[in-house]
């Protein structure tokens, strides 16, 4: 007989409501090397903000998508939610947290897809906006498939924070 119990997650939290705004800064790939920067000063360089909520969506897609995963995985074990067709899966009253992560993970798509239109393409104003920028576009690259780039853009990242704090 399976167990009724909530299936334990690493990942839990990740669905529990809004992300506070220091968790979605710390939590992209590169959020830690923004977040260590000064952005006092950015505060109204709309490519800094635009960044950072793109970096703060990701974050919450990958948290989201790592709930999804443990949840599934539960689901399996304790269901055999793989084998169960969709009528068996709609009787498991557990299975409908992954629609509502699934409908959320929607929401967050469109939400990325606005604001990575919505980053202007002028010239950057600040080292703050090159580095911002560089966050996203290192967050857009899949590790997995370009681990040369992607490391190279995290060390461009990386580096540029170093020498803003030098100053």
């Amino acid at each position: 007989m399976p167990s009724l119990q909530s299936p334990p997650s690493d990942h839990q939290a990740a669905f529990s409501g809004p992300v506070s705004r220091r968790a979605a800064i710390v939590g992209g790939a590169s959020a830690p090397l923004v977040a260590g920067m000064s952005f006092a000063r950015c505060a109204a360089d709309h490519t800094v903000v635009t960044c950072q909520k793109w970096l703060a969506v990701e974050a919450e897609r990958r948290r989201l998508q790592a709930a999804w995963s443990d949840h599934e995985t539960w689901l399996a074990r304790t269901y055999g939610w793989l084998r169960l067709s969709a009528g068996e899966r709609a009787s498991v009253p557990e299975g409908a947290k992954l629609a509502e992560i699934d409908a959320r993970l929607d929401v967050l798509e469109v939400e990325s897809e606005a604001l990575l239109r919505a980053l202007p393409p002028t010239p950057a104003t600040s080292v703050a906006a090159v580095v911002a920028n560089l966050s996203v576009a290192g967050g857009l690259l899949s590790e997995e498939d370009r681990p040369e780039v992607h490391g190279l853009i995290f060390r461009a990242v990386r580096d540029l924070a170093v020498l803003c704090a030098r100053k």
